[in-house]
């Protein structure tokens, strides 16, 4: 008669699945970075070797693409701005570049222009191509080597297999064992990957996994997991369905703000990545160290960003209920032509829009000005002062929001029963009065919401402020969205600081928005 097997030897498993499978991603991740750290390191250290051996009137190593001393710039007998450079190498002097050249003679000629700019340098190309790049000054000129870029090292499945069946054994063997061994094994074959972990990413990787084994095991002792697998049994139709969206948003959402909000304690410039904690942050918040009015401080970006959105919000909501008053009243003819054609500014893609608006606010040709020739008044120079540069965007987006306000309205106005307006008007209410105790109420549950959505869009409308003004006059009219831009490819790829701008803009909506809704349950409940 053969023994039965335990019935918590599955569940033992499905548990250590769980720990192991976030031990796997963590093991992953820090063998890619610990890759691609050496494999970077290995390159810089070739491209160094092979300049310094060229500095030396020696050959280069085999390694290197290409290597050797290159000329100084000096002006071309035919076409004077063209500042051609020459190359030694082992096979002699040549001319850099030209038709015929290979691909890498642009990596010397750049290679040779960045030493004479800064100095001595070992680098990785901008360009992402791979390619290492050491410049060292040499006999004659600019030692420079180009080190062509490696295939990374595979990935260690053999050692990642081994330690996952290693844990499973001694998962499944402490719930054989049955008492103290069971969560034991558990802790154990869950955390087995960190040994090899801590050779790849240190202790950091070691910690996190162990904690998340730990963690596994103590929900599991608990029996929290054992629930909540039976609810994804009980519930696998509804999960199915929502998989696909929750999957897209993890990847899509989630994923992006988490890695942008890593990269906020990160410095980026030339191409290398530096933690630097919250220097970012407070360097942003203290403004730099520039003055108050500096169109670069933060408090008036943030300033002109609140103005900015305060100044649509209002003329959005204003002239969306007013529309929508006036194409309720019976009086109006062709509504539905009149709907159509008050909508079509927010169908039409925005930055088309944006450019449309931008050439009628063009200075000499622009349909603005034209208008006002044509009225006897002067042009105006839009973009040359902050108030009318200001002005011209906030034009641009009214006409842009002015429609779905509109569209809400109307929805809202159409649950109020007229009965109400005609006993108003029995009991001799003015307009005003109708529209304050009548239209107003009604509309609240609706707006309220529409508003907070329409300053979210309002305060990250990149699209207007950039094609439109463009932040002129000096950067003075960009929001804080616009100025994360400009941090990010406008200022020395400062990806760090830009990240650190996009999760201040999300901490600041965040609060408008829990500000907001607090605001609007109060007025329900009063």
């Amino acid at each position: 008669m053969t023994r039965a097997t335990p019935p918590h030897t599955g569940a033992q498993l499905r548990d250590w699945t769980v720990a192991s499978l976030f031990a796997l991603v963590v093991a992953l991740a820090v063998f890619v970075g610990h890759r691609n750290h050496a494999l970077r390191a290995r390159q810089l250290e070739l491209a160094d070797r092979a300049a310094a051996e060229i500095a030396l009137g020696r050959p280069p190593i085999a390694e290197a693409e290409a290597a050797g001393i290159v000329g100084a710039p000096h002006p071309s007998a035919t076409h004077p701005f063209l500042h051609p450079r020459t190359v030694t190498g082992p096979t002699g002097t040549r001319p850099l570049g030209g038709p015929s050249a290979p691909a890498v003679d642009k990596l010397l000629y750049d290679a040779a222009e960045r030493y004479d700019a800064r100095g001595p340098f070992v680098e990785l190309a901008s360009d992402g191509s791979g390619h290492a790049i050491a410049a060292r000054p040499g006999t004659g000129g600019v030692a420079v080597a180009v080190i062509a870029p490696e295939s990374p090292e595979g990935m260690p499945w053999l050692i990642i297999l081994g330690a996952l069946g290693l844990g499973a054994v001694i998962a499944a063997a402490g719930a054989l064992i049955g008492g103290a061994a069971r969560p034991l094994g558990l802790a154990i074959g869950g955390a087995l990957l960190a040994i090899p972990a801590n050779g790849w990413g240190g202790m950091g990787a070691t910690i996190s996994i162990v904690c998340a084994s730990l963690a596994v095991t103590i929900a599991s002792g608990r029996g929290t997991l054992a629930r909540a697998f039976a609810g994804f049994r009980t519930h696998r139709v509804a999960i199915a369905f929502l998989a696909p969206a929750s999957l897209a948003m993890f990847v899509l959402v989630a994923t992006p703000f988490c890695v942008g909000l890593v990269l906020g304690f990160f410095d980026h410039q030339h191409g290398q990545w530096s933690f630097v904690g919250l220097s970012n942050f407070g360097e942003i918040l203290s403004g730099g160290g520039r003055a108050f009015d500096d169109p670069l401080n933060f408090w008036f970006i943030l300033g002109v960003t609140v103005v900015w959105t305060a100044a649509n919000v209002f003329l959005h909501v204003t002239i969306g209920v007013a529309l929508a008053m006036l194409l309720r009243q019976a009086w109006l003819p062709g509504k539905g032509v009149w709907r159509m054609l008050l909508i079509l500014p927010w169908a039409i893609p925005n930055y088309i829009t944006a450019l449309i608006w931008k050439g009628m606010f063009q200075g000499e040709y622009g349909a603005i000005n034209a208008l006002l020739h044509a009225a006897g008044l002067d042009g105006v120079s839009w973009f040359s002062s902050w108030a009318t540069a200001f002005s011209a965007n906030v034009v641009t987006n009214t006409w842009l929001g002015f429609p779905f306000m509109m569209v809400v309205a109307i929805g809202a106005l159409e649950s109020v029963p007229r009965d109400f307006y005609e006993a108003a008007v029995v009991d001799g209410a003015t307009p005003w009065q109708r529209f304050i105790h009548i239209t107003l109420p009604h509309l609240k549950p609706a707006l309220g919401p529409a508003v907070v959505l329409g300053s979210i869009w309002t305060f990250n409308m990149f699209n207007v402020i950039y094609l439109v003004s463009a932040g002129k006059p000096g950067g003075s009219t960009d929001i804080l969205v616009t100025d994360a831009y400009r941090w990010a490819f406008e200022r020395g790829e400062r990806y760090g600081m830009a990240a650190a701008y996009g999760a201040i803009i999300f901490l600041v909506l965040l609060l408008w928005t829990v500000f907001g809704s607090r605001i609007g349950r109060r007025e329900d409940k009063s």
